[in-house]
């Protein structure tokens, strides 16, 4: 076993734990660990602790038993995954007249937005028109991701080396060479992501492991590594919020979104904390939002309907207007028919 799959079972592990698990169950539990002397697995897991907090997994040592004569360690859920997403009833209901085509009163959502709706809420009904929904009970399984990309980029996260893969975008479906300094890893509803410095985006950015097309190899292999760098403070939680629009894709750029005093007070509780919001007198607003994918953007817009209109950038609006043209051509063409 290497390092990287002694990793992923000792966060599995962790994570799972109803109790702090203390060091000779873990040296017990993973493979990794039973071959070794107990004083070389101290050694060994004391460097995988230190390499997984460096990536942001926030491992915890607590006490086993009330004299605190032995510790164990956990990984609390509620600081290493996102939050749940619950839905009201009205909620639900609304998510699903979203999605409907009801005389060409509401845009419908993408394919894609569509599964998602349907593995957000699965009882929202009408599984025929959203698809069937995967499997989210297993949250360690790999889905959809080669192994061998995966172990590669814990491999490089925990050595520090940089990388090199094609990566499909997600809205155009684009296949573009990246470069990538991992920085860490985590694992949200069914996918595992890697975080870390795009070198052609110059910037921190995620990327969807089962996106990635090519096989993972290292940049510069004729180097002994390490090949970067972790910024100081770098938290893997900060950089695991991220909104479909801000997902992996081309320049940056800031759009401003009027919406209607129906909707507004919504958009403000959900997005007031991320991106600026101007309130209006009238009890609507507007938000400033910042949007690397356009199309992911648009699908987001146009599910308001008629309560959101898009101010800027001019490019933008131009998009919304053409994509509303199409969707009335189609609803007269049906209407002839």
């Amino acid at each position: 076993m290497n390092k990287a799959e002694r990793l992923i079972n000792l966060i599995a592990m962790l994570l799972e734990a109803q109790r702090p698990v203390t060091l000779d169950r873990i040296r017990n539990s993973i493979p990794g660990y039973q071959q070794t002397t107990m004083a070389s697995f101290k050694r060994m897991f004391e460097r995988d602790k230190s390499d997984l907090r460096d990536m942001g997994v926030p491992i915890q040592v607590e006490q086993v038993d009330a004299f605190g004569e032995e510790v164990g360690y956990r990984i609390p859920k509620e600081e290493y995954y996102l939050p749940e997403i619950e839905f009201t009833t009205e909620e639900k209901v609304a998510l699903l007249l979203v999605n409907r085509l009801s005389s060409g009163e509401v845009v419908p959502l993408s394919r894609e937005a569509g599964a998602a709706l349907l593995k957000l809420s699965p009882d929202l009904g009408d599984g025929s028109r959203l698809g069937q929904p995967g499997s989210l009970h297993c949250k360690f399984a790999l889905q959809a991701e080669p192994v061998e990309d995966l172990t590669r980029l814990w491999e490089a996260a925990v050595r520090r080396r940089t990388v090199r893969f094609t990566y499909r975008s997600m809205g155009e479906g684009k296949e573009q060479e990246r470069q990538l300094d991992p920085y860490g890893l985590y694992f949200d509803r069914g996918a595992w992501y890697v975080v870390g410095y795009c070198h052609l985006r110059e910037e921190i950015r995620s990327f969807r492991v089962s996106r990635v097309e090519s096989g993972v190899e290292l940049a510069h292999p004729a180097v002994e590594g390490p090949d970067f760098k972790r910024p100081p403070g770098f938290k893997l939680e900060d950089y695991s919020r991220v909104l479909p629009w801000e997902f992996e894709e081309g320049a940056e750029y800031e759009a401003a979104v009027r919406f209607s005093p129906k909707i507004a007070w919504l958009v403000e509780r959900d997005l007031g904390e991320v991106y600026r919001f101007e309130p209006a007198e009238d009890g609507g607003g507007i938000l400033h939002v910042i949007v690397r994918n356009g199309e992911a953007f648009l699908n987001w817009v146009l599910s308001f309907a008629e309560d959101a209109e898009v101010l800027s950038p001019v490019a933008l609006r131009g998009k919304v207007g053409d994509r509303l043209l199409r969707i009335l051509d189609k609803l007269g063409g049906e209407g002839d028919a």
